[in-house]
């Protein structure tokens, strides 16, 4: 079985950045996959972002959703009856990680868009799944302010969930937010 690339792209500036690099510096050694997990309750802006960062990849966006719970956080809610608890959200479990495990292979190569300061994260993401996974924001000491910069550079309109004062394009009122800056801007 040959080995691809699966770029996890998830309408962030982010992962926008890690994908664009990954598919740069991959041309002609692997395929690439540009994969979205699409989360209906996420901003209707992402659309477009994801449109726009299509043609700066040049390379198509596959998008999966979860069909069980018709990509919907709420229905995710209801079926699994909490919203949140100290393990995380049901939805990032059920529209996100699912999704990726029911659609990899296992000598998929995965890239994902943690950012220089999120060193714990990453390190806690690669402790609970064993896959073979890079990130290349970490790896280039790439900030999560730096990928702002980038998305702009490449002449592209940043996701409206930025340009109304968050520092992440999640859903709007995301159930792993704790912060209360976070809720007040909700």
């Amino acid at each position: 079985m040959s080995k691809r690339l699966v770029c996890w792209f998830s309408c962030g500036a982010a992962s926008a950045v890690a994908t664009k690099l990954a598919i740069v510096e991959n041309v002609g050694k692997l395929p690439v996959v540009v994969a979205r997990c699409v989360v209906r309750d996420e901003h209707p802006d992402n659309d477009r972002f994801a449109a726009d960062c299509e043609k700066w990849f040049g390379a198509p966006v596959l998008n999966l959703m979860n069909k069980e719970y018709d990509g919907s956080i709420y229905e995710v809610f209801w079926a699994r009856r909490y919203i949140s608890n100290k393990f995380g959200a049901p939805c990032t479990l059920a529209l996100k990680k699912q999704m990726r495990q029911d659609f990899e292979l296992p000598t998929d190569k995965h890239v994902f868009g943690y950012c220089a300061q999120e060193l714990d994260r990453w390190g806690d993401f690669l402790d609970a799944n064993n896959i073979d996974a890079i990130a290349p924001l970490v790896e280039r000491g790439i900030t999560h302010p730096d990928t702002l910069a980038m998305v702009k550079d490449a002449g592209i309109e940043l996701p409206t969930m930025y340009k109304l004062g968050y520092q992440h394009n999640n859903c709007i009122g995301c159930a792993k937010a704790s912060g209360a800056g976070y809720w007040n801007k909700i």
